[in-house]
């Protein structure tokens, strides 16, 4: 019976840790660094943050983004997250995180930056879904950011194998062109990392743009 108990937690415990890799988790486990980047045509960001313990995570960021006929902007500064809510569900798992930095922004804009965000998400072995929210504001600046998120995996894998999903983003920021971006992409996932290769509004043909998203966690 001990041994069954066992074996039934070590297993819960290994999905568990599976889902949030598999979620694009915003941190880490417990005494781990990760290195998240997002490079685009129309905005490029990286974020490395340590988590000291479970659910709070502090590292700097960097983001780069232009508007409707302006020069490009770049926000940095130090970044915190952490988790408000966790639900563990039979099959799958849902948070609800906070992220958010403070810093300088330099280029068109200039001054104290902020960049507050929510977001939801839940996934199983199988599916996936996130909802986003984030204020991107310095002196009149306003690139407020809203993003969807669905996906699927193609078949399941084990706990040491890179399964594949895709993954279909609708984004919209304010004051950028273009205002909605549809992005449909290719997410590869390990223990330790995910590599997701995308290409933002393929029908407009030569304007089209290519995206690449990565993390690593170490």
């Amino acid at each position: 019976m001990f041994k069954q108990r066992y074996v039934a937690c070590g297993a819960f415990l290994l999905s568990q840790i599976s889902l949030t890799a598999h979620a694009a988790a915003l941190m880490g486990f417990e005494d781990s660094a990760m290195l998240m980047t997002e490079i685009g045509r129309y905005n490029q960001e990286w974020m490395l943050n340590y988590s000291p313990t479970f659910g709070h995570a502090i590292g700097v960021e960097q983001m780069r983004m232009s508007g409707k006929g302006e020069q490009a902007t770049t926000i940095s500064g130090i970044n915190y997250t952490g988790i408000i809510k966790r639900w563990n569900l039979p099959s799958a798992q849902a948070n609800v995180w906070f992220n958010g930095s403070v810093g300088e922004a330099s280029g068109h804009y200039d001054g104290f930056a902020y960049t507050p965000s929510l977001q939801f998400d839940v996934e199983s072995t199988r599916l996936y879904f996130l909802a986003k929210a984030r204020m991107i504001r310095a002196p009149h600046m306003n690139y407020d950011t809203a993003a969807v998120q669905a996906g699927f995996s193609f078949y399941e894998t084990g706990f040491n194998e890179t399964q594949p999903w895709f993954v279909m983003e609708v984004k919209t920021m304010r004051n950028n062109d273009p205002s909605v971006q549809v992005t449909p992409a290719l997410r590869l996932i390990n223990k330790n990392y995910f590599l997701e290769f995308g290409v933002t509004n393929p029908w407009q043909g030569e304007g089209f743009a290519p995206r690449l998203n990565a993390m690593f966690v170490f």
